[in-house]
């Protein structure tokens, strides 16, 4: 079984590439002057995709962390008469 130390070396290079490709596909590709046929390009989807994704999956997440919160103070609410 891997330590501490060692998952968390692997979650932080994971996070810092994941990082670094959006930094390039965001903010590098579009200035660069290159054919759209280049291989770099087909290394990466569409610049649409690059603020579509993030606003899905930021609606999916604080969605989620309403639905957990509500679940949990639910009770609460109920009780609760005005």
């Amino acid at each position: 079984m891997a330590s501490n130390a060692k998952v968390g070396e692997i979650v932080l290079v994971i996070a810092v590439s994941v990082f670094l490709y959006y930094f390039f596909w965001v903010s590098i590709l579009p200035f660069m002057l290159i054919d759209e046929g280049n291989l770099i390009h087909s290394f990466f989807p569409p610049l649409e995709y690059a603020f579509i994704l993030p606003a899905i999956f930021g609606v999916l997440f604080l969605g989620g962390i309403a639905v957990f919160s509500l679940y949990h103070i639910w009770d609460f609410i109920r009780t609760k008469t005005v």
